[in-house]
């Protein structure tokens, strides 16, 4: 069953403090790395299976950068949204949230939450990515936000770039209906 997923694009490597301060600014949303009742964090190994950590320990893995992580924000006690975290050299932070098996209620508060977010860190914002479908390949999407190159195949529903960034995209901008969102951030569909 496809999957709604929104993929954060964020300047530079973030460190152990600067992901605590994501994930509280999540936190103020009603997203948190920390499970309500259980009181630690969860990353999903290779297979999907749960490993609980501390969640200061999961920050610390983040800052590391040692490779991709794959982690759960709470929205619940029995509701959560995978987030993949992943570094791409020379200076890109991608979270992508998968929003899969959530009501249309807690998409909406997931929704809000990362835009939440991108709003507070919009100096540290390349785009936010939304896919609905999930139809469009993770290295179709960084080619289109970091290279400027469209998708050969399907394209994201909507794009969200920094106004004052459009002009680096010129050939993302061809074809596209931008919508100024007038918080600095302007959306692009195709």
């Amino acid at each position: 069953m496809p999957q709604t997923y929104l993929s954060w694009y964020r300047e530079g490597r973030m460190d152990e403090s600067e992901f605590r301060s994501v994930a509280d600014l999540l936190a103020e949303s009603g997203m948190t790395v920390e499970h309500p009742t259980l009181g630690c964090g969860m990353l999903l190994d290779v297979v999907g299976e749960q490993v609980k950590l501390p969640p200061e320990r999961i920050q610390e893995l983040v800052g590391l950068s040692v490779g991709p992580l794959c982690m759960q924000f709470w929205l619940t006690a029995d509701t959560d949204v995978v987030c993949d975290v992943r570094y791409v050299a020379p200076d890109t932070q991608i979270l992508t949230f998968v929003l899969g098996g959530l009501t249309e209620n807690e998409c909406g508060q997931a929704e809000d939450a990362i835009q939440r977010l991108i709003q507070r860190e919009l100096d540290r914002t390349v785009a936010l990515l939304v896919d609905v479908g999930s139809e469009t390949a993770e290295e179709e999407d960084d080619a289109l936000v970091l290279y400027g190159r469209l998708p050969t195949g399907p394209r994201p529903d909507r794009v969200q770039f920094r106004t004052d960034r459009l002009g680096a995209v010129p050939a993302v901008l061809a074809g596209a209906e931008v919508t100024d969102l007038g918080n600095g951030l302007s959306a692009l569909r195709w």
